[in-house]
């Protein structure tokens, strides 16, 4: 009777430990095949764990409200913001310059470079960041990328090793030591195992990566696919015809709408973008809006115009109605949102393909309503390798036609998914999501830099120093969560 119901109680204790290492193993599957999202996965096994009782819900919920899991919830929304504005990829791309075309002294650049960054956003972001750079700089001194790549990885965990908050397991060990009555960690409490991990690790990686990565040498024309928009402003060549004008108090073209001036027609110039004084408070460092000249788009004093056309055209324009013209060209692109360059930070370009069946073909360009149907401009053509840039409007559009246009990221967007008459050559999607808040850089490293002085000094806890980071990243519209 005994042997009994030790027997039925060693059988209940082993079902649930059945249904734990099952519910394991098939989440360790997921994990590996990538397939469905690694959150996704965790979250369903935690629930699996619930409904099968082997977890009350009171235990299940425990960790989320460990200051552990807090702040690497708000460590993710302060590196999303240090990317967002692109002050990563300033620091990385301005470092990695020294290195010139010096494969040793770009190899050891990249690893503390990487390192750096590494110690202080997520393992990934790092690597996502550092990819293109290293990437381009490869190829632009005649080396395999893969020299690099592979190092670049272990950099990344390295630099994570060198603080409290370059990786999840630091502040995991710091809250088990800080239970136990240890004492708490500093913020570069591991920083002295962390120079020895990057130390050796370079050491060891320089000979073993020449050794067992390809020396393949890359073509630039396998690595370059023309599809951001500074390259397609280059490709174009932009600057050649675009031109900045002010309306002043005594210009004839104040208190208008663009569809009463008739400006296309008239002078053969387009007006691509309009900058004007922001009305917005809590805008830091940002002093103008970015708009896209629509018809509708009433022209104020103060405003300025880039104008896109040829240059005669353009003064023609700007003689007849009064308008300050600014003699030199405007650059072809920029990340930041300086007033004599053209941004595209809300505003993009991209490159549409006329398929045979479009509705398009045979028609002229002032025909298409492209503006008026879908807000967006077409700046230029490129038909047989051919790029034309002016005298638009009348130009009959062919099937093979490449057409260079211009809009909101948004309406850009929209347009890419009307595949009837037409395709959008590369990404646009994946191009606005790389479009950094330049302006805003200054901030977040200020920001970045008052949280790692208050872990440093512990005026207050790290939990709290994080947390108020992640909300000022947010409430200043560094980090945007929409």
């Amino acid at each position: 009777m005994l042997e009994s119901f030790y027997l039925c109680h060693s059988l209940k204790d082993k079902i649930p430990m059945t249904i734990t290492l099952i519910i394991l193993a098939l989440a360790a599957v997921f994990f590996v095949h990538g397939k469905i999202r690694s959150d996704i996965v965790a979250l369903c096994a935690l629930v699996l764990l619930m409904v099968f009782g082997i977890l009350t819900p009171e235990e299940a919920l425990t960790g989320f409200s460990n200051s552990v899991v807090i702040m690497m919830v708000g460590l993710f929304v302060v590196g999303g913001a240090i990317f967002k504005t692109g002050l990563a990829k300033m620091i990385g791309s301005k470092i990695l310059q020294l290195a010139g075309k010096n494969e040793l002294k770009l190899f050891i650049l990249i690893m503390l470079v990487t390192a750096f960054i590494g110690g202080f956003v997520s393992n990934t972001g790092t690597v996502a960041l550092m990819l293109p750079i290293i990437v381009s700089m490869a190829v632009s001194a005649n080396i395999s990328p893969s020299r690099f790549l592979m190092p670049l990885a272990f950099a990344s965990s390295m630099g994570g090793m060198a603080t409290l908050i370059g990786t999840p397991p630091n502040l995991v060990i710091h809250d088990v030591l800080s239970q136990a009555g240890y004492g708490d960690l500093s913020f570069f409490s591991f920083t002295p195992v962390g120079i020895v991990c990057i130390a050796v690790g370079i050491i060891v990686l320089i000979p073993l990566s020449k050794l067992f990565l390809t020396k393949k040498e890359v073509k630039k024309s396998e690595t370059i696919n023309g599809r951001s928009p500074k390259e397609l402003a280059m490709k174009y060549q932009l600057a050649d015809n675009l031109f900045r004008a002010t309306i002043s108090a005594e210009s004839l073209i104040q208190e208008k709408k663009l569809q009463e001036l008739n400006i296309t027609q008239r002078y053969n110039i387009s007006i691509l973008e309009i900058r004007r004084k922001s009305t917005s408070q809590g805008r830091f460092l940002k002093t103008v809006d970015q708009k896209l000249a629509g018809p509708q788009t009433e022209l104020k004093v103060g405003d300025i115009l880039y104008l896109f056309g040829e240059f005669a055209n353009v003064q023609r324009f700007a003689t007849e109605n009064n308008l300050l013209l600014t003699e030199t060209n405007v650059s072809e692109y920029a990340g930041s949102a300086a007033p004599e360059k053209l941004s595209m930070q809300s505003i993009g370009i991209a490159e549409l393909l006329l398929t045979p069946e479009s509705k398009l073909n045979g028609r002229s360009v002032k025909d298409s309503n492209f503006r008026d149907k879908y807000g967006i401009n077409i700046l230029g053509v490129e038909r047989n390798g051919r790029y034309i840039m002016s005298d638009l409007k009348d130009m009959k559009l062919h099937s093979g036609d490449v057409l260079l246009i211009q809009g909101t990221w948004d309406d850009i967007t929209k347009i890419s998914q009307k595949q009837n008459n037409w395709v959008v050559l590369g990404q646009p999607v994946e191009e606005a999501a790389k479009v950094t808040i330049d302006y805003k850089a200054p901030l977040a490293a200020l920001i970045m830099i008052a949280m790692v002085v208050a872990m440093v000094t512990q005026v207050i806890p790290s939990v709290a120093a994080v947390l108020i980071a992640a909300i000022l990243m947010v409430l200043t519209g560094v980090f945007p969560l929409c």
